[in-house]
């Protein structure tokens, strides 16, 4: 009896685990739309296809794409698409709104990478040469306004910065 019931939980057990699923993913404005078919529970190594709204696929300029990390709800939180050596990273909120997107070369971040509030507006500007944060560096408030501006030069803080009220105002400047 005691076999029997082993054998038998196993089987449901293995019949659950071969099954296909099915998982769909859409941004709150349907811009992106990510789906993918998978057997067992293993969803991250499954092929994902991301598509825009009019389901024209969003992979079309790169070589392949790549599901990193899964958020808790099972929803892809960090998508990376590959040409060559390139990476461009894509990551994003539970609501599928897009955290922050930029471009790795070689592990190393590389040109604009640019950083987003869950309500859509940009929150960091940056760029990196060589993985290191290189010219105008801008962080806004969720509303928009400037909170701080100022340069980098070779990951250092360079040159005057500006800092910014909550009105916009400019309240104080420092130098490095």
């Amino acid at each position: 009896m005691k076999k029997y019931l082993i054998i038998t939980l196993a089987t449901i057990i293995l019949c659950a685990c071969t099954g296909t699923t099915t998982r769909e993913f859409h941004s709150a404005d349907k811009a992106i739309n990510a789906t993918c078919q998978y057997t067992g529970s293993d969803s991250l190594h499954a092929q994902w296809q991301f598509t825009d709204a009019k389901g024209n696929p969003l992979v079309k300029d790169y070589d392949s794409l790549r599901v990193v990390e899964l958020g808790n709800d099972g929803h892809p939180a960090t998508v990376c698409f590959y040409k060559g050596q390139t990476e461009r990273w894509y990551q994003y909120y539970s609501s599928m709104q897009l955290r922050s997107e930029g471009t790795m070369v070689n592990g190393l971040r590389e040109g604009q990478w640019v950083f987003y509030f869950p309500n859509g507006s940009p929150q960091a500007e940056s760029v990196f040469i060589g993985g290191k944060e290189e010219g105008p560096y801008k962080v806004y408030r969720e509303n928009g306004i400037p909170y701080y501006i100022g340069q980098y030069h070779e990951g250092q803080r360079t040159g005057t910065w500006e800092i910014y009220a909550p009105d916009g105002q400019l309240i104080q400047t420092q130098e490095y």
